[in-house]
């Protein structure tokens, strides 16, 4: 506006105040306590090193459609109890089921059918049917030819369709796959109800990988790649192991169960020879693979060192012979005792069941919560009813685990138990537990080295996949919010006071706390994404974003459409560049801030198409007070807005007033400019505010089109009442 040059002691001059940057949101402190630079609000928006804030990329679909819709459960269905199926077959593409007793269900309704062998067209998942009797029912199956009975047992079963009831409508876990046989070649595999699937980043194709006879997976479950490796964790059942091969046909296997084999000693006599740092070693029926360890327990006249980590078979020829290498001198036929390593005590055991797994130091450690006993295959597990102690594997080797010299109990008898351990440094780990944190050392030498610190009992563990380590800092989510915690020396893990959250704790409160334990958490691009269940929501389907080179909250992230939700996060560099997966409970995986449009494209349902949603964002500035406690006339704004570079963009502007309360609708950007404001253009749009009096003043800018970054605003207005007399 235009000024004059100077004033008088009765003018009122007009004061200008003004934001042209934006760093963070704080949504704690009130609006005019923040500081410039500082928004109230920012719903999916990225504030950029520039200091522009902009509606955030779109999400994409990155596929493949994991299932058919003519499975996608539909609205209305019922939940009818489960009954038990006797027989089923199959003629064509009708598939004809019979129940022990009377169902009840209703044709043209979907039922889920559980747990009936695949055959060769698989017959599980959710199905509309068609009732024929009191215990009858059919349903088809598009494309399926030939006819066969399939096999069924006591836990096959139909009931009222369900989400997550087979291999079309849920994934219960999820991890990253980094081919060791290529430099660039990644997968997401995704545990289905009967059978896995690895997705080629690259290439985006397919591979089914079989679980074992008989096994399905219908609750969530935790995996991980270590040793070459992906385990399946099952909490309270066998862990399942697929040795990354893709030739054949790959499959999961159970990992070695049971009670553990009594150490059995090979002491043949001349049954080593040692040439050229092989050593050829032949006992009958030795029962070692490739990849394992053999330990040796007398030397003899070799030098072979005794036990430590013992040795590593490079090749099995036969059943009687096997090699590994050493670099010891040759040494013609001659004695040496070998085994498995000898166990202390109560001996070793298996894997123990366990929920989860975190690999360090070349072992795995997890849980112990069971004990496995029985015969391999017709295993017993049996809970232990112990929380808080840990084993830890021989070096590598996941299928061996010592009950005495591996075994490590946390917490002594307290009201505590363990939630999980987090790898920091070489030589230390995490340990946290739901109501403590406790510090593990010396992990890099002998298991008898380590030792246990507690670091404090004021914060504990709410989500085992909020724990995220980002330099020198570990962030997780605790009761209070997101800490972010600093490693000051190898002896001392300090806390942070208030938590990383603070700013943003009004939605920190909005966390449901009975689902707040599936909260995922990841670090890409300079960020920390935790992934919550805000309000009734029992699944996560809100992101908060901390920007770490701003050091401050960037955004709540949010599509507001019944089906998505985020169940984790993978992070790929397939292809060369790092990029964010999310993957929700339908196994849909979705690629986060992809898309350059103002657009989502999400799958809502298992099976269904990639739907596009607008993205509904919006910015709220700071209060504006200009630094004076009474009532200012406030005059008029200015905004500098620039449109992408890819589409054109238009945003609605309300200024929003406090003491005298009010929201006031200005002109949208298109209205003020007489056109959308054009592909790659800035601008500088000013209006009236209407001299509204009240003590301090907001804008909220609301995009309605396209991804316009709010580069400056700025605000006018004068004192409303400079007089020294009282106003009548």
């Amino acid at each position: 506006m235009a000024r004059y040059s100077s004033f008088s002691g009765r003018d009122t001059p007009i004061a200008e105040t003004a934001d042209i940057g934006f760093s963070r949101f704080n949504n704690r402190l009130r609006p005019d306590q923040l500081k410039a630079g500082e928004l109230a609000m920012s719903v999916n928006g990225r504030m950029n090193v520039d200091g522009t804030w902009q509606v955030r990329p779109g999400v994409d679909t990155f596929g493949p459609v994991i299932g058919t819709k003519d499975e996608t459960l539909a609205l209305p269905f019922y939940l009818w109890p489960q009954v038990v199926i006797s027989s089923a077959t199959r003629s064509g593409t009708t598939v004809t089921i019979t129940t022990s007793t009377n169902h009840g269900f209703s044709s043209s309704y979907a039922v889920a059918i559980v747990a009936v062998s695949s055959g060769t067209v698989d017959p599980n998942g959710n199905k509309t049917i068609t009732v024929t009797g009191l215990n009858t029912f059919t349903y088809t199956i598009a494309g399926a030819t030939g006819s066969e009975t399939y096999s069924v047992t006591a836990s096959s079963k139909a009931g009222g369709a369900i989400l997550g009831t087979s291999s079309i409508n849920g994934a219960f876990g999820s991890c990253l796959f980094s081919n060791p046989a290529s430099n660039n070649d990644e997968y997401i595999i995704l545990a289905l109800f009967s059978n896995a699937i690895a997705i080629n980043i690259a290439t985006k194709a397919t591979t089914t990988i079989a679980y074992p006879s008989g096994i399905v997976i219908n609750s969530s479950v935790n995996m991980l790649q270590t040793f070459n490796k992906v385990f399946i964790f099952r909490d309270g059942a066998t862990a399942l192991e697929w040795n990354g091969s893709f030739s054949g046909t790959p499959a999961f296997t159970k990992v070695a169960n049971g009670a553990y084999a009594a150490t059995t000693y090979l002491d043949s006599s001349s049954n080593t020879v040692i040439a050229d740092g092989i050593v050829t070693v032949s006992e009958t029926a030795h029962g070692f693979s490739v990849g394992d360890r053999v330990y040796v327990v007398d030397k003899g006249s070799s030098t072979l060192v005794e036990q430590e980590e013992g040795y590593v078979i490079a090749t099995v020829a036969n059943a009687n012979t096997f090699t590994f290498y050493a670099e010891v001198p040759d040494l013609t036929s001659h004695k040496v005792v070998y085994a498995k390593k000898q166990p202390s005590q109560l001996g070793f055991t298996h894997m123990p069941a366990p929920a989860w797994g975190v690999y360090h130091q070349r072992r795995l450690i997890v849980p112990y919560y069971y004990d496995t006993t029985g015969s391999s295959g017709s295993e017993t597990i049996t809970d232990r009813n112990v929380r808080d102690e840990i084993l830890l594997s021989d070096v590598f080797d996941s299928d061996t685990y010592d009950r005495i010299q591996n075994q490590l109990k946390v917490t002594a008898g307290i009201a505590d138990y363990l939630q999980y351990v987090h790898p920091f440094t070489e030589d230390n780990a995490v340990i946290f537990n739901r109501n403590s944190i406790h510090l593990m050392l010396g992990l890099s030498g002998s298991i008898a080295d380590i030792s246990l610190k507690e670091i404090t009992r004021e914060a504990g563990l709410v989500a085992q996949k909020s724990v995220v380590t980002i330099g020198d800092r570990i962030f997780f989510l605790s009761d209070n919010g997101v800490y972010s915690t600093s490693f000051q020396d190898l002896y001392n893990l300090r806390g942070a006071g208030l938590p990383l959250s603070d700013p943003i704790n009004p939605l920190i409160k909005r966390i449901n706390p009975d689902y707040a334990h599936n909260a995922v958490a990841v670090y890409h691009d300079n960020r920390y994404w935790i992934a919550v269940p805000l309000d009734n929501s029992p699944r996560n389907n809100a992101i908060l974003v901390y920007n770490l080179l701003n050091q401050g909250w960037e955004s709540l992230d949010l599509i507001d459409q019944e089906g998505w939700d985020i169940s984790n996060f993978i992070v790929s560099g397939a292809g060369g560049i790092n990029k964010l997966y999310a993957v929700n409970r339908f196994g849909g995986v979705h690629t986060i801030d992809e898309r350059v449009d103002g657009f989502d494209y999400i799958y809502t349902v298992p099976g269904g198409d990639s739907i596009p949603y607008p993205i509904e964002s919006e910015v709220v500035t700071r209060q504006y007070v200009f630094d004076d406690v009474g009532r200012k006339s406030f005059n008029s704004y200015e905004v500098h807005v620039e449109s992408s570079e890819y589409e054109p963009s238009d945003g609605d502007i309300t200024m929003i007033s406090e003491n005298i309360d009010k929201e006031a609708p200005m002109y949208s950007l298109a209205e003020s400019l007489e056109e959308d404001l054009p592909i790659g253009e800035d601008s500088s749009v000013r209006g009236r505010i209407g001299n509204i009096r009240a003590y301090g003043m907001q804008l909220k800018f609301v995009p309605t089109k396209g991804r316009p970054k709010l580069r400056m605003v700025k605000l006018e207005a004068y004192q409303a009442f400079r007089s020294v007399t009282e106003a009548s």
